[in-house]
């Protein structure tokens, strides 16, 4: 076999298994991309149940579902997307398996909710969202209107600033209640600062 030949099957070779690669990849970013895999872990239970009531878990007229890497990565260019997806990955495995996640604060992290949920996500759903000029609702443009004239000042405020339930529905609250009482978190939180006190 000629030196022409060879490196014409070589190439076709290395792009064979680069192609492959590459579907295969994305095919494991998918995949761990949804509820299934998301509510695999016993922890993330209520968040699975409340979003399969929510719109977004497909409880519409259309049957639309917003899988989690959906809201909970950012979507303004693959390689951030990636890197969140790993960094986060990486911090919930090391939760599972070597922390007590018995005493991770849910309520307390929905207070926190800006820095779990990505704007970049909504917009990518909803485009053309913050252009609209009739809407049934038109409170709704004038607080979309308020929201772009705040991003534009570089003021903080996130679409889940304002849709405080979305995605979870107002379910969430209730069914971390009934694993995680708030008065326990919040007697704890209390009896660690009269500590940090003395």
């Amino acid at each position: 076999m000629n030196r022409m030949k060879f490196g014409l099957l070589l190439a076709c070779v290395v792009g064979l298994v680069s192609m492959g690669i590459s579907l295969i990849g994305a095919e494991v970013v998918k995949a761990t991309g949804g509820e299934q895999f998301c509510g695999a872990c016993h922890e993330m239970q209520p968040m699975v149940e409340a979003y399969r009531h929510d719109i977004h878990g497909g409880n519409n007229r259309v049957g639309f579902k917003a899988e989690c890497a959906d809201c909970h990565l950012p979507h303004d260019n693959t390689f951030n997307y990636l890197l969140k997806k790993a960094t986060s990955g990486l911090n919930d495995v090391y939760k599972v398996t070597l922390t007590d996640t018995s005493q991770i604060d849910w309520l307390g992290k929905r207070e926190r909710r800006e820095e779990f949920v990505y704007d970049s996500g909504c917009l990518s759903c909803h485009q053309g969202l913050l252009e609209k000029t009739v809407a049934s609702n038109p409170k709704s443009l004038e607080m979309h209107g308020h929201y772009q004239k705040m991003q534009q000042n570089g003021e903080a405020l996130q679409c889940v600033s304002c849709h405080l339930t979305i995605g979870h529905n107002g379910e969430l609250r209730s069914r971390l209640n009934e694993t995680q009482p708030e008065y326990k978190f919040q007697h704890d939180r209390l009896m660690q600062e009269a500590a940090r006190a003395k």
